[in-house]
């Protein structure tokens, strides 16, 4: 009977420190940047498979998952990226900085973009990213940063704890064969 009560207990606690939904996050923590209107996100990642054509994510904007086997280039970007590529990105390790805004922030962007290139080569992207209701967003495997400003101190501290946490470590450009 003890051994029985013991795997029921065991079982018990799994239940209760494992949230029942892979998309929830299990980490959250607000931030003081942008008037508190900040937020840090640690998500589980249950896979990484490469795949062909779009994926549905279960949260915006995802901190990984599956992913197209081609990543994007390194840098700023001017035209949207797909998600299916830069989430590759993070699986190599790097930070993805996210904007969205429909009215306009281009001192803004160019901030964040400054502050990424100041970053060590091959190791952040930048890019317009429509699909999330936050203004701006920091991104790696796992971890996303959501705020309505660009607050680049926080933006930093992002960098510096999450860079290079994740699955593979290159930060090789992609493929000939994905150019």
């Amino acid at each position: 009977m003890r051994r029985y009560t013991l795997v029921f207990l065991l079982l018990a606690l799994s239940l209760v420190a494992c949230p029942e939904a892979p998309d929830e996050p299990v980490v959250v923590e607000e931030c003081d940047a942008c008037d508190g209107d900040c937020v840090i996100e640690q998500f589980r990642v249950l896979s990484a498979s490469h795949v062909e054509g779009p994926v549905d994510y279960s949260h915006l904007p995802p901190t990984g998952g599956d992913h197209n086997p081609c990543w994007a280039p390194y840098g700023p970007h001017v035209d949207e990226v797909p998600a299916e590529n830069w989430v590759h990105n993070l699986e190599h390790g790097a930070i993805v900085y996210l904007y969205n805004c429909p009215d306009g922030c281009d001192e803004e962007v160019a901030n964040v973009e400054a502050l990424a290139g100041s970053m060590p080569e091959a190791t952040t992207l930048v890019s317009p990213y429509s699909a999330m209701t936050a203004g701006f967003a920091a991104v790696s495997w796992g971890w996303r940063l959501k705020m309505s400003c660009a607050d680049e101190d926080m933006l930093r501290s992002f960098y510096e704890d999450h860079q290079g946490q994740a699955p593979e470590a290159t930060t090789a450009g992609p493929p000939e064969a994905c150019m």
